[in-house]
């Protein structure tokens, strides 16, 4: 067993190394390095925190809970401890204000914590206050994280949700320059989307194609390319690539009414209302509106 000084620097390599593996997304093996740290030190705030941290991002809610909250019992100061509590918070519980409050505190635990800065914005814009979340992300951008990648991407989320889709480009190149590496689906697919929105449709679909290169079993890619494909009359593209997110999705019923309404544009009744009849099944009130203004023999004897 280590002690002393040289348990510490093991242990802060181990941390290192764990939240490395967290932010790869490599979570039960961000897990596995926790375990190893907290069979040396049951009481490891930190080691806790990013446990929870890698359960909250499983979904395992709960357990995420209960390593949070011993954490903080042992260190209620623990800027990881405080980090894991408000993510919990945010996605397990959707306890926005409480959650604000965590990342406040972890904040002020350590303010160079890029995440807490990032958690925060992304509270405030699910508390729909997009002009605090803006403050909070060009505050952090100009003193501490000018090429930091998520803080960029979310600062070109709030440009895009304020029109200034140019400007949300410009943020989404700022993030790829920044670090390539950091979630390369999400940022394709927004600058597609936010490409589509300036009428470019052939970079928009560029963009799309990158971001399902980045993450191919992800089916929002296929089904932002194929609504791109559909508004530009080619359907029979567009059926391919929401035939591949329907693999990937199934359930989604608007991806099946968007079948139906490819193949109804490419003159394939039989094929579209068999998808607006599933897309109804599904709870879609637009595909039962289609079912009965284009499926229903109305003929009368």
């Amino acid at each position: 067993m280590l002690t002393g000084m040289m348990f510490r620097a093991e242990a802060q390599t181990t941390l290192v190394d764990a939240l490395r593996l967290l932010q790869q997304k490599n979570y039960i093996e961000a897990m596995d390095v926790c375990n190893a740290l907290l069979a040396e030190s049951t009481n490891d705030a930190s080691a806790l925190g990013v446990r929870s941290q890698a359960h909250t991002a499983m979904g395992n809610f709960d357990l995420a809970t209960q390593d949070a909250d011993k954490a903080l019992s042992i260190d209620n100061s623990s800027y990881r401890a405080l980090i894991a509590k408000a993510d919990v918070l945010f996605h397990g519980q959707r306890d926005f204000k409480q959650a604000l409050q965590q990342y406040d505190a972890a904040i002020k635990a350590n303010a160079q914590l890029t995440e807490a800065h990032a958690g925060k914005a992304r509270t405030l814009m699910a508390m729909q206050n997009n002009r605090d979340a803006m403050r909070t992300i060009e505050d952090a951008i100009k003193t501490s994280f000018r090429n930091d990648a998520e803080l960029l991407f979310i600062r070109g989320l709030l440009n895009f949700q304020r029109g200034n889709h140019r400007q949300a480009v410009d943020d989404y190149d700022l993030s790829l320059s920044a670090n390539a590496s950091w979630n390369p689906f999400q940022v394709f697919l927004n600058r597609g989307l936010a490409n589509d929105a300036q009428s470019k449709p052939d970079i928009a679909i560029q963009d799309f194609s990158k971001a399902i290169i980045a993450d191919p079993n992800n089916a929002g890619g296929y089904l932002a390319r194929g609504n791109v494909l559909y508004a530009l009359s080619r359907f029979s593209d567009a059926v391919e690539d929401y035939l591949r997110a329907e693999v990937l999705n199934p359930d989604n019923n608007v991806i099946t009414y968007n079948i139906g309404m490819s193949y109804q544009r490419n003159n394939d009744r039989a094929a579209a209302c068999r998808y607006f009849q599933k897309s109804c099944t599904q709870g879609n009130a637009n595909a039962c509106r289609s079912v009965v203004l284009n499926c229903t023999d109305r003929r009368t004897n």
